[in-house]
């Protein structure tokens, strides 16, 4: 068994070139192709993480508007509240300013029927007087007795 240096010789150079064609054809693109494949995990990572983070900005940001939505609703509410308020108040005071003038306007009204019934009472009295005195008497003066009449009533209605 000797050792035979040129057959050593082959299959070291046999080795290298077997070894350097390996390098070169497979495990150069096998780690390259290992490298891109762990860049777009990573990259894969970042954007699922990016998109959790995006989802829970976005939640954050629904919460913040729903709570924003509640609170300009409850000061559009109260603000409704306070104009229903003031409004009613307005329209309890016009209601009243109504009734006050319809009363004065009725108030007036009745004064008016009241003097024009008290002259038609007047003017029946004085007539059914001058007639009844005329009937004991006889015939009087009209005019004298009117103002007499007058008078007497005047100072009735005073005393009233």
């Amino acid at each position: 068994m000797d050792i035979q240096f040129p057959q050593m010789l082959f299959q070291i150079i046999n080795f290298g070139v077997v070894f350097g064609a390996l390098t070169y054809l497979l495990y150069k693109p096998v780690k390259k192709m290992l490298l891109e494949r762990s860049m777009r995990v990573e990259e894969a990572q970042k954007a699922a993480e990016a998109a959790i983070a995006g989802k829970k900005a976005v939640d954050d940001m629904k919460v913040h508007a729903k709570k924003e939505a509640e609170k300009e609703a409850a000061e559009i509410v109260e603000k409704a509240i306070q104009d229903a308020a003031v409004h009613k108040k307005q329209l309890i005071a016009d209601a009243k300013k109504e009734a006050e003038a319809e009363m004065t306007r009725m108030m007036d009204s009745a004064k008016q029927n009241e003097k024009v019934m008290l002259k038609d009472m007047e003017s029946k009295f004085t007539e059914a007087v001058i007639s009844t005195t005329e009937k004991l008497i006889g015939s009087l003066d009209k005019k004298a007795a009117q103002k007499v009449i007058d008078a007497e009533l005047k100072q009735l209605i005073e005393m009233i």
